[in-house]
């Protein structure tokens, strides 16, 4: 009876929960900026992210620069319309919440405040560092996604130029018909930024600190060395073309490499137990059947 009580008040509270976050999200109309949308939590919770951040995100700058120089770099690789600030206030945000709702659920089921408390710091520490992994995860899966993208997106450029075609052309040509992807949207605002007055040279080298590729750094590198030095582009690409593809077989061949080390560690956890139990019970089944066990203790 208890069990079936406890059960209707959980519904009941996450009932009231959702009702109430959707007349705050209608209500509010999902606050959007003239820009880019944001991520929806950021549209509909918009006022408390924003207060909490800005309650939190100095003294958080000032204790965990390192940290928080990292949020930042994955928001421009990401390229997350939002900012410092606003992580730190849904870190806040999404902590005090989850805490509230583990106590109460906790508390409801238990009738203990010892435990309430301690499943609502459990569950704080988890929502605080969620954003966190979560704008890394968005920054990272984009920097695989241009990674993939650009020994395809050189040889494009590449056979552009060789065509007849000068650099500004050849990536127009990429931008109009390439396939679609972050690492095209980061080229189209590049040629718009040649094309407002900035050199080649300053336009790579910013799309090169944005999208944050090592290998597109040393693509950077090489083409500025080719303009200084008045040696073929084309050749440069293709040549780079070719290491960024020589880099990825590289990386693939150590990933695989690792591969029988990583899987030591469910073989420990998961399949040597049980192969253990398969051997042993059998034998302890038929010691305890032929009262080994009795005679030992008897013996003892």
């Amino acid at each position: 009876m208890n069990s079936e009580i406890a059960v209707i008040q959980i519904i009941v509270f996450m009932a009231v929960l959702f009702l109430v976050t959707g007349i705050n999200s209608i209500v509010r109309r999902e606050h959007t900026t003239l820009a880019v949308k944001k991520p929806w939590v950021f549209r509909v919770f918009y006022k408390e992210i924003d207060v909490l951040g800005k309650m939190s995100g100095n003294q958080l700058e000032q204790v965990f620069l390192a940290q928080t120089r990292k949020i930042r770099n994955d928001l421009v690789a990401g390229a997350l319309p939002v900012n410092v600030v606003e992580v730190r206030g849904l870190q806040a945000f999404i902590g005090v919440a989850l805490a509230v709702v583990a106590a109460v659920i906790t508390f409801i089921i238990c009738l203990n405040w010892l435990y309430a408390l301690c499943a609502g710091l459990l569950l704080m520490l988890l929502g605080w560092y969620y954003p966190l992994s979560w704008v890394a995860r968005v920054a990272f899966q984009r920097k695989e996604a241009m990674s993939r993208s650009l020994p395809y997106a050189i040889d494009l450029i590449t056979v552009a130029m060789e065509a007849g075609q000068d650099f500004g052309a050849a990536v127009r040509n990429l931008v109009a018909q390439g396939p679609q992807g972050a690492l095209r949207d980061e080229f189209g605002v590049m040629l718009r930024e040649t094309e407002l007055g900035k050199s080649r040279v300053e336009a790579l080298q910013m799309m090169s600190e944005k999208i944050q590729l090592d290998e597109f750094r040393s693509l950077v590198t090489a083409v500025v060395q080719s303009s200084e030095m008045g040696s073929s582009i084309a050749g440069t690409l293709k040549m780079q073309a070719e290491e960024i593809r020589r880099q990825r077989y590289n990386k693939a061949e150590r990933q695989a490499a690792r591969a029988p080390s990583l899987m030591l560690i469910p073989t420990a956890l998961f399949i040597l137990p049980a192969v253990f139990i398969i051997i042993i019970v059998p034998i302890a089944i038929k010691a305890m059947e032929s009262g080994v066990s009795g005679y030992m203790g008897q013996g003892g």
